[in-house]
């Protein structure tokens, strides 16, 4: 797209971000690079030429993440990075309105409960998430699936890149009526994400008190799982034992006492996530009007960049 363009215009790439921004990313960059393994330059090469639909003022922190993600190839963090800004413009629904205080977010705090565990001594993340309500009027499916991909965000602005991530459920308060909120076109847009835009690399999905009709929940979503997701995928029954869990995966110390665990109960913990979501709220903020090209630095979208290049008169 640009390279036309090279031959008359001594053009100059965008120079690596390197102050804080409101919608940054809040881990310590320079302590991540050296923990992954990552190398500076790499994150220069990804910004060369820029990516189309990519904000220009993307940060350093959040290229990071995509790189580690990516096993450092810089093709493919390209490509994940464009998915994952595509996925956002073509989700409104799911990554705009993001404001912590706004009632419909207020409503799924209280009625979901949500934050990250410690690392694993791995160096895995955790994310933990389940209903706290039974009661399926309460549950708004895209306002829950919104809010879990917050989590998400708060989890990597806590912990950066990491070797892989690992997502736990409990679906103890989960009803079939439940199922009957569900939408298809946001089970096939949280999947997309999830499996193809995510600047985290997938682990595992750790499904606790696994529901008698998880066959009907495997029906809706399976057509959305790429195959090598549902080997990753692990059921445990609400009488099973969470033996290999702790063994495997999860040890005793990152889990709440509710599984057995040595850390505050499910409740207090998501307590105290509510209130980093709430510190949080600048960078939602500005995320979504950086994205969307409306940052305070009226920062533009590379697309926008180009038009403008193609309206010069170039002989």
């Amino acid at each position: 797209m640009w390279g036309r363009y090279l031959g008359k215009f001594a053009y100059s790439p965008p120079q690596p971000v390197t102050m804080t921004m409101a919608h940054d990313l809040g881990y310590d960059l320079e302590e991540a690079l050296k923990r992954e393994g990552l190398n500076r330059n790499d994150l220069v090469a990804l910004r060369s030429p820029p990516i189309e639909g990519v904000p220009l003022d993307i940060t350093d922190r959040l290229l990071t993440c995509f790189l580690s993600a990516c096993n450092q190839n810089i093709d493919e963090t390209r490509k994940v990075i464009k998915i994952f800004y595509d996925a956002r413009r073509d989700g409104p629904e799911l990554f705009n309105d993001r404001d912590p205080f706004s009632p419909k977010i207020r409503q799924c705090f209280q009625n979901q409960d949500y934050f990250p565990l410690p690392p694993t001594p791995s160096g895995y993340s955790v994310v933990y998430h389940r209903l706290s309500s039974p009661k399926a009027s309460n549950y708004c499916f895209d306002e829950a699936v919104k809010t879990y991909f917050m989590l998400l965000e708060s989890c990597l602005t806590t912990d950066g890149p990491r070797p892989g991530l690992i997502c736990l459920f409990d679906m103890s308060n989960v009803g079939l009526t439940h199922l009957l909120r569900v939408k298809i076109s946001t089970i096939r847009k949280f999947f997309h994400y999830l499996q193809d835009g995510l600047p985290a690399k997938l682990k595992a999905i750790h499904v606790l008190n696994a529901v008698s009709f998880f066959d009907k929940v495997l029906y809706i979503i399976k057509p959305f799982i790429h195959a090598e997701i549902l080997k990753m995928l692990f059921l445990h029954g609400s009488n099973d034992s969470l033996e290999s869990l702790y063994e495997d995966w999860i040890p005793r110390s990152c889990l709440p006492s509710d599984y057995g665990g040595e850390l505050k109960s499910v409740a207090d913990l998501h307590q105290e996530h509510i209130r980093k979501f709430e510190s949080m709220r600048p960078y939602f903020l500005a995320e979504e009007r950086q994205r969307n090209g409306k940052g305070d630095d009226d920062s533009a979208l590379i697309d926008g960049a180009s038009k403008k290049m193609k309206s010069l008169d170039i002989d």
